[in-house]
């Protein structure tokens, strides 16, 4: 995962912490969250269990700050370049094509991290899903209000509904994923970004 390494480490302390969060990341993209064994992921990385619950009190405060801390920063700092954008097409068409650029040949088979979890704990932990959702609802206010700027230069057509137009992208990201999955098939994922993005281009007023 591109993502997992973004981490400054300051010091000792930090790097331990930051090393306890990207690890089970990776662990929790192959496994799920319920098939994560933060055990092992602790004896592999060759600290000990006292290092591991001087920074997480159990396993679900570790998924919390993963949430927080690696998936949310990752999936909303993507759409934050359409704050302030002057073209809202190519804004947008540019965030679809750095989420490509993170989906390879090695990483599409496990699917959107983000969707993964929300269909594993949102029926099951009420913490996991508000915060997944913020995720969500955060990439849509940001779609939707580079939309409704984009309408109001006269960029995209003023006949449209920003809001739905931002739920219709979201959910064509992810159902790119999960095609992509089901299939196994980067190229699956290709075509149907090529779809979303031949729709966005026709958003042009």
């Amino acid at each position: 995962m591109k993502h997992t390494n973004r981490y400054v480490r300051m010091n000792h302390l930090m790097s331990t912490r930051d090393q306890i969060l990207s690890k089970n990341y990776e662990a929790m993209c192959l496994h799920g969250f319920q098939g994560l064994r933060t055990d092992k992921v602790i004896n592999d990385l060759g600290i000990t269990k006292g290092a591991f619950y001087h920074y997480f009190s159990g396993k679900k405060e570790l998924g919390y700050a993963i949430v927080d801390e690696i998936i949310a920063p990752h999936y909303i700092s993507n759409f934050k370049r359409l704050e302030g954008a002057e073209r809202v097409i190519d804004a947008i068409i540019e965030a679809l094509e750095s989420i490509r650029a993170c989906s390879t040949e090695d990483n599409v088979h496990i699917g959107c991290p983000l969707n993964n979890l929300i269909q594993e704990m949102s029926p099951l932990d009420s913490t996991f899903r508000n915060k997944l959702n913020h995720i969500l609802k955060t990439q849509k206010e940001l779609l939707a209000d580079a939309l409704k700027r984009g309408m109001g230069s006269g960029e995209i057509k003023k006949d449209i509904e920003p809001e739905e137009v931002a739920l219709y992208i979201l959910a064509s990201i992810e159902g790119t994923y999960t095609l992509a999955k089901s299939f196994q098939s980067k190229k699956v994922f290709d075509q149907s970004m090529d779809q979303l993005t031949g729709y966005i281009k026709m958003l042009k007023g």
